[in-house]
């Protein structure tokens, strides 16, 4: 996968930078907030490469990329600035939707710190139960802490992703947290005697692995912040705003936020710890039959809040864990009957693939790019995992350690209960046969082997073939005036590793950037900063203006070009102030990269120390 040209195609389809408010990523998806997603191409994004499928839910445009997802997102960070406010107006969101998508904005962000801190613990029960560690001896202690750390902290991660999401000052939201997690406070709690502050009571509670209190005092956080904000003089703000914020907040915590959030967390816990006792094989049965739908929706991180408030009292998950496990599963076997009925050899591989990361608990790529395209595999799914769901629930299946559910995973189901990750290891078996010969019963109208992916793909590699042929001495000119370097020696790891193709880098004396080749316009940066070009000779070109320059938001840059537009060589392109740019501290050193150079024999730059705009830069083989 190219990931670079990945990347400048999903800007492109999802209304460019424009239309992006803000941007993240989790395991396998993008997840954008647009400013308008009527804007967004859904059946052209679908036909990009690396792209697996979309969806739209809890107010997020997500872009399913898959096992890559980090790597694109790392390049589509290199062709804009999405933290950056713009004025164009955001569509207005149900309240429903909001809320979703907050509580989805905040959980996302530290689920790699949780799935790491659940797989040091998975690991340590492994060795618990073969006896491969002491007990008593400091290996244990280390790896528990270590293990506990990001769910004791909990709050501490959660205040900073609050604070993001929310808009308010990260630094204020983790000390309200620290407040919250104090040694000394802990210790008040603990005593075992009334505590007042300024003559008030302060509810006992214990903060730590808490999840409503942090969040409900972050939100109001905000509202304090802002006002602070508007109402503190500018000659004593830089003091008297953070007093406003933290003596207001961390009382107000203390006193009301926090007891209420406890509370309200509290009542949510034994709400579903009775649904979970009296009728456990269903809650196990809705999940490992509806994740599907919920995964499609974004709804599975709405589940969150109530997974951990419930490990946070009784150290092991019952709620969703067993159900998703099993739903893992189903997707995985599901997918590896299609790969084994298929005809389409291309599309076989897309499904051995996305069985096996299924089978290890990532399942967005079975789901949106084999067993939902087909349709028939998702219905085996949904059976498989409501039978098996029902069948964990019905044993009281639960995991001590939360993250990915996959067969990776199963020693995070070893519990206090000896029977309990065999009863988990049986789910998985029943998920795995029903779906499997489900899948293989209904059966699905197959991917033809001449469908429109696969065309695109024979003809791409049909022009790669004749440009290999073709181009024997395709001559790049150089499209600046200045001093050669070789990539390696740039300050920028994407393109000094070579990651988005081969070339050189010019930094420029002149502020003129010149079309290098004949050829078109494939994409101009809305900050001015970058330019693409297809030349008529088949290479694709990415010239980049500057390092990090996209943070001057276009100024000092004047675009002489328009997408699409016919350039020959020698052509101005754009003209830019170099020493305006170099006065606010930026690096004007431009890559200029063929990102399709894999098609090539060999990229080979000038062996000159500097160059004029004109004189032979790049020879492509």
């Amino acid at each position: 996968m190219k990931h670079e040209s990945t990347a400048a195609e999903i800007l492109k389809l999802v209304g460019g930078e424009k239309n992006v408010d803000s941007v993240t990523h989790c395991a396998t998806r993008l997840r954008f907030n647009l400013k308008d997603e009527n804007v967004a191409d859904n059946e052209a994004l679908k036909n990009v490469q690396g792209v697996v499928g979309v969806a739209s839910s809890g107010g997020q445009y997500q872009v399913i990329i898959g096992n890559e997802v980090n790597n694109v997102y790392k390049a589509l960070t290199q062709l804009g600035n999405f933290t950056s406010k713009n004025d164009a107006p955001s569509v207005k969101k149900g309240k429903l939707t909001t809320l979703l998508d907050t509580i989805s904005g905040i959980f996302t962000p530290i689920l790699p710190a949780m799935i790491g801190c659940a797989m040091i613990k998975a690991v340590l029960l492994i060795l618990k139960t073969f006896d491969l560690v002491d007990l008593d001896g400091q290996f244990n202690t280390i790896m528990t802490f270590i293990g506990d750390a990001a769910y004791y902290f909990l709050p501490m991660l959660l205040a900073w992703s609050a604070a993001v999401k929310l808009k308010a000052n990260v630094g204020f939201s983790l000390t309200i947290a620290g407040v919250l997690l104090h040694p000394t406070f802990a210790a008040l709690m603990t005593a075992g005697e009334p505590i007042t502050f300024l003559g008030l009571p302060v509810t006992s509670a214990t903060y730590t692995s808490s999840v409503i209190p942090i969040i409900l005092a972050v939100w109001v956080l905000s509202y304090v912040e802002r006002f602070a904000e508007k109402y503190s003089p500018s000659v004593i703000k830089s003091i008297l705003k953070p007093l406003i914020v933290i003596l207001v907040m961390a009382p107000l915590t203390l006193i009301v936020l926090g007891p209420i959030g406890a509370i309200a967390g509290n009542y949510l816990a034994s709400a579903v710890s009775f649904v979970n006792t009296h009728a456990g094989w269903l809650v196990s049965g809705i999940i490992g039959g509806a994740f599907p739908f919920l995964i499609m929706t974004g709804m599975h991180y709405s589940l969150g809040p109530v997974v951990l408030t419930a490990y946070a009292q009784t150290k092991t998950d019952s709620i969703v864990g067993p159900g998703m496990l099993v739903h893992n599963i189903s997707q995985g076997a599901a997918a590896l009957a299609v790969a084994l009925r298929t005809k389409n050899k291309a599309f076989k591989q897309v499904a051995y693939s996305t069985s096996i990361t299924s089978l290890l608990g990532i399942t967005e790529p079975a789901l949106f790019g084999v067993n939902l395209r087909l349709k028939k595999p998702l219905i085996a799914v949904i059976v498989g995992g409501a039978v098996a769901g029902i069948y964990v629930g019905l044993f009281g299946v639960a995991r001590s350690a939360l993250g990915i559910a996959g067969i990776a995973t199963l020693p995070a189901f070893i519990t206090d209960h000896p029977w309990n990750l065999v009863h988990a290891a049986i789910g998985c078996v029943i998920a795995f046969v029903v779906t499997f010969i489900m899948t293989l019963i209904l059966g699905f109208e197959d991917v033809p082997e001449e469908g429109k992916n696969q065309e695109s793909k024979e003809k791409a590699s049909s022009m790669s073939r004749a440009v290999v042929t073709d181009i024997s001495e395709h001559v790049l000119i150089a499209p600046l005036t200045g001093k050669v370097l070789e990539l390696s020696t740039i300050n920028d790891e994407a393109f000094a590793t070579g990651a988005m193709g081969k070339g050189v880098a010019i930094e420029p004396t002149v502020g003129k950037l010149v079309a290098p080749a004949d050829g078109v316009v494939s994409a101009v940066f809305p900050t001015s900063h970058a330019i693409g070009i297809s030349t008529n000779n088949g290479a694709e070109l990415l010239i980049h203006i500057g390092m990090n320059t996209v943070k001057l938001k276009g100024e000092h840059f004047k675009v002489h070009v328009q997408e699409g537009d016919e350039v020959k060589a020698g052509d101005l392109l754009i003209e830019f102030d170099t020493n305006a740019i170099a006065s606010k501290g930026y690096d004007l050193t431009t890559p200029i990269i063929v990102t399709n150079s894999d098609d090539f024999v060999d990229v080979i730059s000038t062996d000159k120390a500097s160059i004029t705009i004109g004189e032979k830069l790049i020879k492509i083989i």
